[in-house]
């Protein structure tokens, strides 16, 4: 089982896990460097690049994803992992969401949303105030999807102040 796997009841929701036994979905906490993790950044990479039309390694790193205040979930419906999110802490009240990946064949099922509510309730526990992610116009779903769920538009901010691609959210949790 995964490294901090709790299961909940569907209405329960706990930073560790959440099930949601009507979607057969299980939502587990896990060690950013097991093979799954890695999987699915390395699936996200491939789509960012596909997006944005270019090619370079993965730049994506586990370690971002570990310690106190940093994770990594991945979602599995039927033993086989359909999505994933990661945080990683930016500053003393302000975390960045990243890693948020459903396969093709698994979204518009309440993947994402799950996923999202796991995240921000870990952010919260940790004394997080503020998530911030970064996104892009060729993202038109992701953009969608983060903005009718409260994140606003805002300047890039850290690594992605010079990316001209960048279009980058803020969420107040």
């Amino acid at each position: 089982m995964a490294t901090g796997s709790l299961v909940c009841k569907a209405v329960t929701r706990r930073s560790d896990s959440v099930t949601a036994q009507e979607k057969g979905m299980l939502i587990l906490k896990t060690n950013p460097e097991t093979h799954e993790a890695r999987e699915m950044m390395d699936l996200l990479w491939v789509e960012v690049q596909r997006y944005y039309s270019f090619e370079a390694p993965n730049p994506m790193k586990p370690g971002d994803f570990q310690g106190d205040r940093a994770a990594f979930w991945v979602a599995k419906s039927d033993n086989v992992v359909a999505g994933s999110i990661a945080i990683a802490p930016l500053n003393g009240n302000e975390a960045e969401l990243d890693v948020m990946y459903v396969r093709p064949e698994y979204r518009r099922a309440g993947i994402a949303k799950e996923l999202l509510k796991t995240l921000e309730s870990f952010a919260k526990d940790k004394g997080f105030e503020r998530i911030k992610l970064r996104a892009g116009e060729p993202q038109v779903e992701a953009v969608k999807f983060y903005q009718g769920r409260g994140f606003a538009r805002i300047p890039p901010f850290g690594k992605w102040t010079s990316d001209p691609t960048a279009w980058c959210f803020e969420k107040t949790i």
